[in-house]
């Protein structure tokens, strides 16, 4: 099979990106942290659970969603090639590039499906079945720019560079419990998780140059472990994969349907009132892990690629600089270093486990303040994130909240929600960038939304009234036939 030089370039440059080629980071949106009163809150703490009305119902798709990512560019090239497939559009290229350039890329995608809570003097109850989709890369480092950017001439030798790649959809069936501890002071609350994963990308490939016998190499090593319903394809001549092909007994039921890679986890969390004005709380969620057992393939790089002495300025001290033209020039073929093979193997993933903390202040009965701090624990990919909100009561059945948020490494950022609430339920809908609807360039963009309804509520007997020094409620029908 012979590939024309565009074609083959463009096999270089994705090689790494095995992960988003065979597969393909929102987070809970931040905004709503403190505000405990919006149903969904239990998704950041457990603890929050005990804030919820006494039956809570949601479905799909009343139950909304939560999506966010912090590149629109590639979000928005993957899709219009989807949409369009234009042939001559070098698309998995430029999405590429875009990840170097971008450094930590992250998306993720929850939506719920069921939610029934319940709320007893013996603590509060939830049962949640939610899908989540999400997807982390960091494809920035010497090794990568070295090899496609012109501008990058100095690569050290010895100093193997990582290309983490973490792509996850799995479905998740939780019970929740929390319970008052200390009366008005501690609250805990804990979630069992039942993990079944439909598709699972996991990337430890890593790139170095080494020196042999006075001759410099380009080497790749490691293993992108994929659990997708995906035949892999390679190329005949350089024994490297170049896509892959739906699998002959593949069909969406199946897929969504799949419980051969099963897991487990729970969350835990806490809420202590420091004093009337002063709330802490701490939680840990998804500390779990999922085994991949169903539509295995994983793809062992084993690559060499000798560089040439003509594209060498200077070597030595531990450092080689190439000629600035490398890069750029079409006779350069890397097709060496990504050489693979692929087996059935199996493994196991350790889902991205986050970290919460809060602290709120209340400063008046309608405005309080209060920031939090996320911080999400994968290998090669770890990342924080910072939000600082103000939640205002505009009425009983409106709250809004705003601030700042620091999203991963994205600083520009204005979160901005809306709780409506009434009788029989409540809805939600939030960014923690609003920008981003506004501006093109922005660079974080978020989006969550839900509705909820109270189950089985009792209805008020009497009315509210303000004080009417004359009036007199006017008696029932029954009331009055018993008298006579």
């Amino acid at each position: 099979m012979k590939l024309g030089t565009k074609s083959k370039r463009t096999v270089v440059l994705l090689a790494l990106m095995s992960v988003l080629v065979l597969l393909g980071k929102a987070q809970s949106n931040l905004v709503l942290y403190h505000n405990s009163d919006q149903f969904n809150a239990s998704n950041f703490n457990p603890a929050f659970l005990t804030s919820q009305q006494q039956f809570t119902f949601s479905i799909f798709p009343f139950a909304g969603m939560s999506v966010g990512y912090n590149n629109q560019a590639v979000i928005k090239v993957m899709l219009k090639n989807i949409i369009i497939n234009d042939p001559t559009k070098d698309v998995f290229r430029e999405v590429f590039n875009s990840l170097i350039k971008r450094g930590l890329f992250y998306h993720r995608f929850e939506m719920p499906l069921l939610s029934f809570g319940y709320n007893s003097e013996f603590g509060s109850f939830n049962f949640r079945v939610k899908d989540v989709e999400q997807m982390m890369s960091n494809f920035k480092n010497d090794f990568s720019s070295f090899i496609t950017d012109s501008t990058f001439h100095t690569l050290a030798t010895n100093n193997p560079q990582s290309f983490p790649a973490y792509g996850l959809y799995y479905r998740e069936y939780s019970l929740g419990y929390a319970k008052e501890i200390i009366k008005n002071k501690l609250t805990i609350g804990i979630r069992a998780k039942l993990y079944f994963g439909k598709a699972s990308a996991w990337s430890e490939v890593q790139g170095e140059l080494v020196k042999e016998n006075n001759t410099f190499y380009l080497e790749t090593n490691g293993s992108v472990h994929l659990s997708v319903p995906v035949k892999i394809v390679q190329d005949d001549v350089f024994s490297m994969p170049i896509g892959g092909a739906l699998a002959d007994n593949f069909t969406p039921v199946n897929f969504l349907m799949n419980s051969k890679n099963t897991g487990t986890g729970f969350d835990f969390g806490i809420s202590y009132q420091i004093n009337r004005q002063v709330v802490l709380s701490a939680s840990i969620v998804d500390l779990g892990k999922i085994n991949w057992k169903n539509n295995l393939n994983t793809i062992n790089y084993k690559g060499k690629y000798k560089f040439l002495s003509n594209y060498i300025i200077e070597a030595g001290n531990g450092y080689l600089t190439k000629n600035p033209n490398f890069s750029t020039d079409s006779t350069v073929q890397f097709f060496d270093l990504f050489k693979a093979s692929v087996d059935s193997e199996r493994f196991t993933t350790t889902l991205p486990t986050t970290f919460y903390f809060g602290l709120q202040y209340q400063i008046s009965p309608k405005l309080n303040i209060g920031f939090v701090d996320r911080y999400i624990k994968v290998k090669g990919l770890n990342h924080n994130s910072f939000s600082l909100t103000a939640d205002y009561d505009l009425s009983k059945k409106f709250s809004v909240s705003s601030g700042y948020s620091i999203i991963g490494n994205s600083f520009s950022n204005i979160p901005l929600a809306i709780l409506y609430k009434w009788d029989a339920g409540q809805s939600y809908i939030g960014s923690d960038n609003v920008l981003s609807f506004l501006f093109k360039n922005s660079d974080f963009t978020g989006l969550t939304f839900g509705t909820c309804f109270y189950l089985f509520r009792k209805k008020d007997k009497y009315k509210e009234l303000e004080y009417l020094p004359f009036y007199k409620d006017r008696k029932s029908k029954s009331a009055t036939s018993k008298k006579d």
